[in-house]
């Protein structure tokens, strides 16, 4: 298939991209591959999200950050599957985007086949830097320099089981990019990914930072095997409480109860004089009927549509929320997700949203307050 260079007009490109999409096509996602996507664990930090204080992409890393013996644990536990986020700017040549850059396949290689050998099944998960996502909403270029290497990539991961490795397109195509132009970019990313792996499944994904509002606005594709993805981190007041790196007033948050206490949260307003910070926690009101209503969103679009759906992202920041808080929160965003019927996959293995803890030594075990909310043994 020849990509073409998007059409500078906004109503052609919005054109384009409908026509592209066309009508969803029904479903023939076999029940063995949603069953393999039924339990899942992120590997974050890993291939990913390297701190700067770790250095770029290493060998050394990769090989040690998590091991053959975390896999064990992972599936021991009932997980069924793990998402594997991979920068793929390690094998990007911009000058030959369509053949990856060879120093870190080995290791890419071997860590899938780490994974599949504990009996796990496999998503792999362009989880773009930043930067890259802010280029991809203006650079035409680049947006076709990107579906030739997933191309590429997908012809390489061809000769893999389909039963048990997933490919998905793009992680939180966040970096301004509408849903007109995300829409294009993941057509071309998705045109290339099947030409190079015409029996996998596909995890499509909607703009920003795929939440269920998105979800709602998204066109299917015309291509019957697909599973549709959204992330799941409502409210954030609870989710991301004390976490650095938001731009509201979370990160001045901290013992936020779930679900709400409004004679707490009370108290708290009284102490806190930031007023991002007191926006956030105003507008907190979360308990299980209002998490129910918010995944009913994506449910419903996903019955509408035909399609099956996957909750690929969610969690609650350890560092400063109460652990029978957290273990709330995300046992009834779990039960919810299995009521109606779409497979989860929890952020993070063993980040800052761990379903395993680390120890002094560097040994990691899993969390069984958090195995217990995954309704996974101990």
């Amino acid at each position: 298939m020849i990509l073409t260079r998007p059409p500078r007009n906004r109503t052609a490109l919005l054109l384009g991209a409908i026509l592209a999409a066309g009508s969803a096509a029904a479903s023939d996602v076999p029940a063995s591959r949603l069953e393999r996507l039924s339990k899942g664990v992120n590997l974050s930090h890993w291939f990913s999200q390297i701190p700067a204080s770790g250095g770029a992409y290493s060998h050394a890393r990769f090989a040690s950050y998590d091991k053959p013996a975390d896999f064990a644990l992972i599936a021991d536990s009932g997980f069924t599957h793990v998402r594997f986020p991979v920068e793929f700017e390690m094998f990007m040549d911009e000058q030959n985007p369509g053949v990856p850059r060879g120093e870190f396949l080995p290791d890419f290689d071997a860590a899938i086949d780490h994974i599949l050998a504990a009996g796990l099944s496999v998503i792999v998960d362009w989880h773009a830097r930043e930067d890259t996502k802010r280029r991809l909403s203006t650079d035409d270029g680049l947006a076709l320099k990107a579906a030739a290497l997933w191309g590429a990539m997908a012809t390489r991961l061809a000769a893999r089981d389909p039963e048990r490795v997933f490919l998905e397109t793009m992680n939180e195509p966040a970096g301004g990019m509408s849903l007109e132009r995300w829409t294009w970019v993941q057509n071309a990313l998705f045109a290339a990914m099947r030409a190079g792996a015409p029996r996998h499944t596909i995890i499509v994904t909607p703009n920003r930072w795929s939440g269920v509002d998105a979800l709602a606005a998204l066109s299917p594709l015309a291509d019957p095997n697909v599973v549709y993805n959204f992330h799941f981190y409502e409210p954030m007041a609870e989710t991301h409480q004390g976490a650095s790196w938001t731009t509201g007033g979370e990160r001045l948050l901290s013992a936020v109860a779930y679900p709400v206490d409004e004679a707490g949260k009370a108290a708290q307003l009284a102490a806190i004089t930031d007023p991002a910070a007191r926006k956030v926690l105003e507008d907190y009101h979360a308990n299980r009927a209002w998490i129910a209503a918010r995944l009913a969103k994506a449910v419903e679009w996903g019955r509408a549509n035909k399609v099956p759906l996957t909750c690929n992202e969610f969690g609650v920041y350890t560092r400063v929320s109460a652990p029978d808080s957290r273990y709330r929160w995300i046992s009834d965003v779990r039960q919810l997700c299995e009521e109606a019927g779409v497979g989860w996959c929890m952020w993070d293995y063993a980040g800052g949203f761990a379903v395993a803890v680390t120890d002094k030594d560097g040994r990691r075990s899993a969390d069984p307050g958090c195995l217990r909310a995954l309704g996974l043994r101990p």
